[in-house]
């Protein structure tokens, strides 16, 4: 019933996790392509890293303030207390990711190359903003080539998700630069309210 529960209270979100996931992944994945034909590898890896920064921003200013709108539902008594929920928003919301990495594992160990290789192009769609990065060689070979990074690249995500709802059920930011406004029914007091101004 809890997990029922999790579910519908949260499914828009991760459904708009995984929409701002795949546009990011487009916009990476395009600007990789760009400075491969144009040749610059150091260009390619700065605007991946950009590609990448902007996808974790995104993602905090919406955790941060689902973490503040459900604190005031806490303190209402309309809520459980539950201080991982945008842990397993995250999570919910980068099943597809994981789901890729064991096809990718499951074609390496079991020798289907072509397995692996379809499920690293479906990677490209939903990771592409880190494409820029993993082209990069490590220990001979580029960084998409090894089966373990497909199970690392979620977890920025889920840290960022982690962090950000935490500091939102708290109240706390890191910086007034961004102020974006809390909607008044999700205010504790129901005061017009915006980061950084207390």
């Amino acid at each position: 019933m809890k997990a029922k529960q999790f579910f519908k209270d949260h499914s828009y979100d991760m459904v708009k996790m995984f929409l701002n996931q795949f546009a990011t992944a487009i916009f990476g994945f395009v600007l990789t392509l760009t400075f491969t034909k144009v040749g610059s590898n150091l260009w390619r890896t700065i605007f991946s890293v950009f590609a990448v920064l902007f996808y974790l921003f995104l993602l905090y200013v919406m955790t941060w303030e689902i973490g503040y709108r459900d604190r005031g539902k806490v303190k209402n008594g309309d809520k459980p207390e539950n201080r991982f929920r945008g842990t397993l928003i995250s999570l919910s919301a980068n099943a597809i990711n994981f789901l890729i990495a064991i096809i990718i594992l499951i074609g390496h160990y079991a020798t289907i190359p072509k397995l692996a290789a379809l499920a690293v192009q479906g990677s490209f769609w939903l990771e592409g903003m880190y494409a820029g990065i993993l082209v990069n060689p490590l220990f001979g070979n580029p960084l998409n080539s090894y089966w373990l990074t497909y199970f690392i690249l979620p977890l920025p995500a889920i840290a960022t998700c982690t962090v950000a709802y935490l500091l939102g059920y708290k109240d706390k930011k890191f910086t007034p630069l961004f102020n974006p406004a809390i909607p008044k029914s999700d205010r504790e007091d129901g005061s017009k309210k915006y980061w950084g101004n207390k």
